[in-house]
């Protein structure tokens, strides 16, 4: 098991194909975002993209970024793009994902994350409190939610 971000990985190539393969819109997306060569606009020097793998295979990927779909100016940093592949689902490696972006903030010295995602009852289990429900975006509907790190 490992996580690796984008950026510094050897095959970037294989992350691409995984991300293009990604049975949720932002995977594509985000594929041809970085073959513009938008990463950084996207990222920032303090986020990035991250994929989980094991035995060398992509599993799932996720985000840090500075900011998300929905514009809450002067908030940084969010958890984006949680994603994982079908066939591995149910080993709880959203869970891995999320804890590892949090520590990845925290270590950038961060002391809260942000969500903004249409799960609602998702990211509580994971201590994350809801500040907002958004009417009226891009999904009709959107949950806003801050965990403070410890």
């Amino acid at each position: 098991m490992e996580f690796i971000e984008y950026k510094y990985s050897e095959d970037k190539e294989k992350l691409l194909k995984f991300l293009e393969n990604a049975e949720w819109k932002p995977g594509p997306l985000t594929a041809k975002n970085i073959k513009d060569g938008k990463y950084e606009e996207k990222f920032g020097e303090d986020g990035g993209l991250f994929f989980y793998l094991e035995y060398d295979s992509p599993l799932a990927f996720g985000a840090l970024v500075k900011e998300d779909y929905i514009r809450k100016p002067g908030l940084k940093p969010w958890i984006a793009m949680i994603y994982v592949d079908p066939k591995a689902r149910g080993n709880r490696l959203s869970e891995k994902m999320i804890l590892f972006l949090e520590n990845k903030a925290r270590k950038l010295g961060y002391d809260k994350v942000y969500i903004v995602t249409q799960h609602k009852g998702l990211y509580e289990k994971y201590g994350y409190k809801l500040q907002e429900v958004i009417h009226g975006s891009i999904h009709g509907e959107d949950y806003f939610y801050k965990k403070y790190l410890k």
